[in-house]
């Protein structure tokens, strides 16, 4: 005689509820509740963020507080950020200034600063900035402020977009010749002004920005002693209405750019270049983790100097 063997459905689905039962069963055993005071969370660093240049008018030094990396829920029990009661001390040589609290309204940003008569900003010269809280947390930097390096040439150019429309953009380039026998870097900048034909009294600003990899950002690593040409920075903007194809001069009633080229010290570059990493890698879940380069003793941040020379190119 042969035995039949037959599942029964309803015991099968017993069998499944209870499997997956003890499956939840023995995940939520391995979860616990953390009392977040227990996770020995460390207190919160000091943040400091400066930038020395000759050419500023006034000192400003920002200070805040870093938030702990456990969640937004206990980052958001903390108190705010901005430290407002700190001695802010900037020095070079014999001769000091402190930097008092200054806001200018409710929604400003908050800094301490002061004239830079006070304390002149020089070329080659060396500065040191301390800040110390009224609990005793202490943060120092210092920092050289490069010599500046004059822009030579703004060349302006155009081209046709391969496209449909057969668009024509104008833009324009930097070239600037790097000192030999030494480290540079540079930042470069600037603003485009003008006043169109059918609004003559009211002129318009646009800020500049490069198509180069680093957006402006240059070392002269493999350049030194040589002339260094900047990326394109276009002063008309992409549009498939067609009207770019009538010619630049007849646009604008008047028109010029003002280049920046900032001279800046090492510790302004990497800083700036990690930030553009780190921008350039946001929303990437696979991008490697850009961390930001820290000049501070006792703390975050930069501090830094740089120098600044311009250039204008008058267009029409």
């Amino acid at each position: 005689m042969r035995l039949v063997s037959q599942h029964h459905p309803i015991t099968f689905a017993l069998l499944v509820f209870l499997l997956g039962f003890l499956l939840l069963t023995g995940c939520n055993s391995l979860r616990n509740e953390v009392d977040p005071g227990q996770l020995g969370l460390e207190s919160s660093k000091l943040v400091v963020s400066s930038f020395l240049c000759p050419q500023d008018t006034l000192l400003t030094v920002k200070v805040t507080r870093s938030n702990t990396v456990v969640g937004d829920s206990i980052s958001l029990l903390q108190p705010g950020n901005t430290v407002t009661n700190a001695t802010v001390t900037l020095s070079e040589g014999d001769r000091s200034v402190v930097l008092p609290y200054y806001k200018v309204r409710p929604s400003a940003d908050s800094a301490y600063s002061i004239s830079t008569k006070l304390l002149p900003i020089i070329a080659g010269h060396t500065y040191k900035l301390t800040v110390v809280t009224a609990n005793g947390q202490q943060a120092t930097s210092t920092c050289t402020i490069p010599q500046p390096v004059d822009p030579g040439l703004i060349k302006f150019s155009s081209l046709t977009e391969q496209s449909r429309t057969q668009l024509k953009r104008y833009f324009v380039q930097v070239q600037w010749l790097d000192p030999a026998g030494q480290t540079n870097a540079y930042q470069v900048a600037g603003i485009f002004r003008y006043t169109t034909t059918t609004n003559v009294r009211e002129e318009n600003y646009n800020s500049l920005s490069f198509d180069d990899e680093n957006r402006g950002l240059f070392p002269d690593v493999g350049v030194d002693g040589d002339t260094i040409v900047s990326g394109r920075a276009f002063l008309t903007p992409v549009s498939s209405t067609g009207n770019q194809q009538t010619d630049f001069y007849s646009q604008y009633n008047t028109a010029s750019v003002t280049v920046n080229l900032l001279s800046i010290d090492q510790s302004y570059y990497r800083y700036q270049e990690a930030i553009i990493r780190q921008r350039r890698s946001r929303g990437n879940p696979f991008a490697e983790p850009v961390l930001i380069p820290s000049n501070i003793e006792g703390g975050l941040g930069c501090f830094a100097g740089y120098n600044n020379a311009t250039l204008t190119l008058k267009l029409k």
